[in-house]
């Protein structure tokens, strides 16, 4: 049907040889297909790596931001002096200057579910993976106590973008009470959020809190759960000492006066201190993420690996395969087939091998990357240029497996038939 639409009398031979193949065929495709799917998955996590390395960031509203000399990434921001956000305001450029604390805590994570006796029944198995999917929030889990990142500001002036800004604004005159924070509405289901209206007994560090309130913030590979609260509870809640002491000071600045401003404040504030463009912060956290954590060399080497799966699959399916037709490439040279043309049928096979195994791929991927967003929180993305990169990747295994499989087709020997 397909060749008849082409055009052509009979189908190709590469096109019968794959038709044909039988489980031969199904196997090349079948492994091929996982291989693709994890270059996929692979991808897939190494675009959420950078989707959450400056997520962030992305979620505050500033110009040029103040770091520590000791900065290392989001997480770990190390300190500086509220005075040098001072010193920064006395520059003529910058509009504002916000501090923002930020650290870890350990919270207070309710059990699943609340009444202790409905979920005797279950304590005795551990469900797996799909059962945990399937369940979401309602997973049988008890009480324990995990770390979530908090961040701290002062309730006048919120350095957030909307719409963040919007869920702080409604709830500024709860926060401003003592003990209150909001909580992502993204966290991990173990935080509790699903639960907020039926659990009270909340607490971060060893104090009891109250949730006011939820914003919405993807989730990343270093934090499950996140809270904001204002500059007087952070300090109060995270033992920190003093607002006098900050993590980020978050500027503003006229338009158009970046870079001089950035370079001003080199000039003028100590070396304790560092002084970055939005730009600037954005690009080093992607390359912190991507290129200096084992994350993402993780996944990047995680892609080479499945495609030398790839690779040996096809390659072992195509030389049996030629092996055991040698006779009939034997027939063709006969007839005045040239090895060269012998070689492109193999290779063509090979390349039909990797296109299809490639959709089938594709679609396994999809269906995986929606149970991977909905059980780890992952910001999952299927972009053009990730399958953009897949199909080049299933191109250059096919036609280089075809080439490694043609040594056997020089043994094809018509003499060998008479």
């Amino acid at each position: 049907m397909v060749s008849s639409s082409l055009g052509l009398r009979h189908p190709p031979l590469a096109l019968r040889n794959v038709s044909q193949g039988g489980r031969k065929s199904l196997a090349a495709i079948s492994g091929a297909a996982f291989s693709l799917t994890m270059v996929l998955l692979q991808l897939g996590f190494l675009q959420a790596v950078r989707i959450t390395a400056t997520n962030n960031f992305d979620q505050l509203d500033f110009d040029v931001v103040l770091l520590s000399s000791r900065y290392e990434q989001f997480y770990a921001p190390g300190f500086l002096p509220l005075e040098r956000l001072r010193q920064a305001r006395n520059v003529d450029s910058v509009v504002s200057a916000t501090p923002l604390y930020a650290s870890f805590g350990l919270w207070r994570c309710p059990p699943y579910p609340l009444d202790p006796s409905s979920s005797a029944a279950d304590s005795e198995s551990r469900p797996g993976p799909v059962s945990r999917w399937l369940a979401g929030a309602r997973i049988h889990r008890p009480l324990q106590r995990r770390e979530l990142f908090v961040m701290g500001f002062g309730l006048d002036h919120p350095p957030f973008r909307p719409p963040i800004l919007g869920s702080i604004e409604s709830a500024r005159p709860l926060l401003r009470l003592r003990d209150r924070v909001l909580m992502n509405e993204l966290s991990h289901p173990d935080f509790g959020w699903p639960l907020r209206d039926q659990y009270k007994d909340w607490e971060l560090g060893a104090k009891a809190v109250t949730i006011v309130g939820g914003f919405r913030m993807l989730r990343g590979f270093a934090a499950d759960a996140t809270v904001l609260c204002s500059d007087l509870n952070f300090v109060r809640l995270c033992d920190y000492g003093s607002t006098e002491t900050t993590n980020f000071g978050l500027l503003k600045v006229r338009p158009g006066a970046v870079d001089a401003t950035v370079r001003e404040l080199r000039s003028i504030l100590p070396d304790d201190v560092q002084a970055l463009s939005r730009q600037d912060i954005l690009a080093r956290e992607d390359d912190h993420w991507v290129n200096q954590t084992s994350t993402g060399k993780l996944f990047a080497f995680g892609v080479l690996v499945a495609m030398v799966v790839a690779a040996v699959v096809v390659y072992q399916v195509l030389s049996n395969d030629v092996r055991e037709h040698l006779p009939e490439y034997a027939t063709l040279k006969a007839m005045g087939y040239s090895t060269s043309r012998l070689a492109s049928i193999v290779v063509a096979q090979s390349l039909i091998y990797m296109v299809i195994s490639f959709f089938v791929g594709v679609l396994i991927a999809i269906i995986v990357y929606k149970a991977t967003q909905e059980l780890a929180g992952i910001p999952m993305r299927m972009t053009m240029e990730n399958l953009g990169v897949t199909l080049l990747l299933a191109v250059v295994v096919g036609v280089s497996t075809g080439l490694l499989t043609i040594g056997r087709l020089r043994r094809a020997d018509p003499a060998e038939l008479f």
